[in-house]
């Protein structure tokens, strides 16, 4: 027999032995092995399409753990460029990027913006200098000499042939006048005034398009004579900047560019310089730099996490300044995205964000395949449409891309596409659990400890062995811790905060009480059922015995809490040729896997009793009580039992509850959920009243490694008021549940009496005989 009655130390929390590790890190555990070696190799491969997907359960610590590891590699590292936006003086849609050497982008702004100040006082010495102006009213005057000479020349022509020369608004005129000076009608003019009139007209149009000649080559002169002046007074600030960017092309092209700007624009500049702090900010806009990304305080590439991407946040957006109801923008207002600020380094996003807009996954996986960051305006409908909004010039991304989600993300959504493998090559997958080792339980009590520092706070050795339990509890196996430390870190906390002083000392009772106020939170549903089972409403009985009823045992799971609860599985057994009738299945409340469960009992009914006769009965299997769907196998065991009990017409204890599930050979399988059933079914007896001593429950024996119970449980285990046994064998829970042995055929396949199998088998025979006596069909049903 492989019947076994576990002892407390197998089923309550495990003790392990340790000596805590002071420098542990969560990426020191065997669960994260894989995901830093992945990280660790995409972090060096320079080639591109080597970014990472972080796959791990909740509450893992995928995120908290990822960018921690992140960060600490990313020390040493020397620090990525500086980008600026620079004015495009030609296309002034068209900004131009330029990178600098960290720090380089905050130096080139102030040494512009000092540039701008210099240049506008500069401007203002050098235009309102009295040589200045002397020199441009010389080159006036002599201009106006010629033309106020051969002026004079046709007033004393006009005069001799008896006209005045006059000045009006639309320009010179002719006007005939008499011996005194006074104005007379043209028609007195003589033919000889006529031919003088028309002579001195024609001078005079020549005078005129003559001066309007002269004034146009006076403003070239005067345009070239301020600009020798200016290029003369700015040359030695250009040549500053020209020699400090000598060696960078872009910057050293730009400044060249800016200096033709400035002397093509001189008047802008005049007007700019004379309107003070206001013209001060115009030029600033002109010739100032856009500091797009400032490293200058940094010390390694940056980690940036961008917690909700959209297309601003990530890409990077063109701002818009209004003034009077006028929206208006430049390249001054071009900002950078957590792309442009992680270029160099790494970007570390939520997966699920990107599930969640299809549009922005494109977006992204855009730039990965281009290997640069364009930013465009993603606004679907702008609130007014602004003419001549830049369109920068796209940066380079080099830097790594790290997405964060778990496996359902992961398989449902990113795996199935396409592109997805060639942009995320590496696959960074944590485990949900690890060995319960040496290395590991020392690195988890070191954990454990730092987090308690965080808090100023401090475990006992007690504590600790507690808190490395209850990991093995949420991993659900004795051997197995689980990675969800942000479960355990938020353990510990609540064990701080209910201790309520300046450095509490965590010991095991605060830990398992933390534990326990956690569980009475989120078990309201728990104890609305378990109400309904004391008042007799959920029937199950916790002593005697009956025939072909046992208590089977289920899960319900609710997120944050999952608990076990009984139920009773009954089976009612005839003469017929149907076999096995699964309620369940019939009014489509059972699930595939249960029908399947159901459906190898069949099959180890058939192996055990249809080798010297059909099998004639019909037996009709339920879940009592149940009016919502059940999925599972875990409870072919019960069922089995309940069948052959009814079959048998041998009562089964019901003091004791039954989970697992079994194949056509009668091998009990492993379940899940095994620690929710037991404490589950222990609730019931205990509130039912004492224990009687003789209640427990049986698990398969492949099991036993998930017990991992509250203290309460393994306590009733150590002083035998409750007995948990495990099973490997049908006929290992047969004989506990009826107190038969389940018996083993002869040569000829018969079962000894006195035997549960060999009860079945005789009512087996008397339905078979019936059958054939009242002439029923020998065909099956099915």
């Amino acid at each position: 027999m492989t019947l076994t009655k576990l002892a407390a130390d197998r089923v309550g929390l495990p003790v392990f032995e340790f000596s805590p590790r002071p420098d542990a890190d969560i990426f020191d555990f065997s669960s994260h092995m894989r995901a830093k070696e992945a990280l660790e190799f995409a972090l060096r491969a320079p080639t591109p399409g080597y970014n990472v997907f972080v796959v791990g359960g909740e509450r893992s610590g995928r995120m908290t753990a990822t960018l921690a590891f992140l960060r600490e590699a990313m020390h040493g590292r020397a620090v990525p460029d500086d980008w600026v936006y620079l004015n495009n003086f030609t296309h002034s849609h068209r900004p131009r990027p330029a990178r600098l050497p960290a720090g380089g982008g905050r130096t080139l702004r102030d040494q512009m913006a000092v540039f701008v100040r210099r240049v506008a006082r500069l401007t203002m010495q050098v235009f309102d200098d009295e040589s200045f102006r002397n020199a441009i009213e010389a080159l006036a005057v002599k201009v106006r000499a010629d033309l106020d000479g051969r002026l004079a020349a046709l007033r004393k022509e006009a005069k001799g042939s008896g006209f005045e020369l006059l000045q009006t608004a639309e320009g010179f005129a002719l006007a005939l006048v008499d011996a005194e000076g006074k104005q007379v009608l043209p028609t007195n003019a003589s033919v000889e005034q006529q031919a003088a009139a028309q002579k001195i007209t024609q001078a005079l149009g020549e005078l005129t398009r003559d001066a309007a000649r002269q004034q146009t080559a006076l403003a070239g002169d005067i345009a070239a004579f301020s600009r020798r002046i200016a290029g003369n007074a700015f040359a030695p600030l250009l040549a500053e900047l020209k020699s400090a960017y000598a060696d960078h092309p872009t910057i050293s092209r730009w400044l060249v560019e800016l200096e033709n700007d400035l002397m093509q624009h001189l008047d802008r500049l005049r007007e700019a310089a004379a309107a003070g702090l206001e013209g001060i900010a115009m030029l600033d806009l002109r010739y100032g730099v856009n500091l797009f990304v400032d490293r200058g305080d940094a010390r390694a590439p940056e980690v940036v996490l961008e917690p909700n991407p959209d297309f601003d946040s990530l890409f990077g957006k063109i701002e818009f300044r209004q003034i009077e109801g006028v929206l208006s923008t430049d390249f001054s207002l071009i900002r950078a995205g957590a792309l442009h600020r992680a270029n160099g380094g790494v970007l570390v996003l939520r997966a699920e964000a990107f599930a969640a807009d299809p549009a922005l996954w494109q977006a992204l996986k855009a730039v990965l395949r281009d290997g640069e960051i364009n930013i465009e305006e993603h606004r679907p409908s702008p609130p007014v449409p602004v003419a001549g909004s830049p369109k920068p010039k796209p940066i380079p991304f080099d830097g790594k891309v790290v997405l964060v989600g778990s496996p359902g993300w992961y398989y449902s959504f990113f795996a199935t596409d396409a592109q997805f493998q060639g942009n995320f090559k590496i696959k960074a997958d944590i485990d949900p659990d690890m060995p319960a080792d040496a290395a590991n339980v020392a690195c988890y009590a070191g954990v454990a400890a730092q987090m308690a520092v965080a808090r100023n706070a401090a475990f006992t050795p007690d504590g600790l062995v507690a808190i490395v339990g209850l990991a093995a509890r949420l991993a659900g196996e004795r051997d197995k811790l689980s990675a969800r430390f942000e479960e355990i870190a938020d353990l510990v906390g609540e064990a701080c905060d209910c201790l309520g002083c300046d450095k509490p000392v965590i010991d095991r009772k605060a830990v398992i009480d933390a534990f326990e106020r956690r569980r009475r939170r989120n078990a309201r549903v728990e104890d609305r059922l378990q109400a309904e089972i004391a008042r007799g409403v959920l029937m199950i009985d916790v002593d005697g015995r009956a025939i072909g009823q046992v208590n089977g045992l289920a899960v319900q799971d609710y997120g944050d809490h999952a608990f076990g609860l009984p139920a009773r599985v009954t089976a009612r057994a005839s003469v017929g040729r149907t076999g096995l009738i699964n309620i369940e299945r019939d009014v489509a409340l059972g699930g595939p896997i249960q029908q399947k469960g159901v459906m190898v009992l069949q099959g180890f009914l058939a192996g055990h009793f249809a080798r010297r006769m059909p099998l004639s009965f019909d037996a009709s299997i339920t879940f009592e009580q149940s009016y919502g769907g059940i999925e599972g196998d875990s409870a072919s065991l019960a069922e089995l039992l309940a069948v052959l009990s009814d079959l048998g017409q041998v009562p089964l204890r019901q003091d004791l509850a039954v989970t697992g599930s079994v194949n056509q050979r009668g091998e009990v399988q492993a379940v899940g959920g095994v620690l929710h059933k037991v404490e589950g079914f222990y609730r019931v007896c205990a509130e039912r009243g004492p224990l009687t001593g003789n209640q427990g429950v049986l698990v398969p024996a492949t099991n036993e490694r998930n017990l991992v119970l509250r203290d309460e449980i393994a306590k009733a285990v150590a002083d035998s008021r409750f007995h948990i046994w495990s099973a490997a064998k049908v006929e290992d829970a047969i004989e506990l549940l009826t107190g038969l042995k389940a018996g083993i055929p002869d040569a000829d396949g018969a079962y000894p009496k006195g035997t549960l199998y060999g009860q079945v088998q005789a009512s087996l025979e008397a339905f078979d005989r019936r059958l054939i006596e009242r002439g029923w069909a020998a065909t099956r049903a099915i």
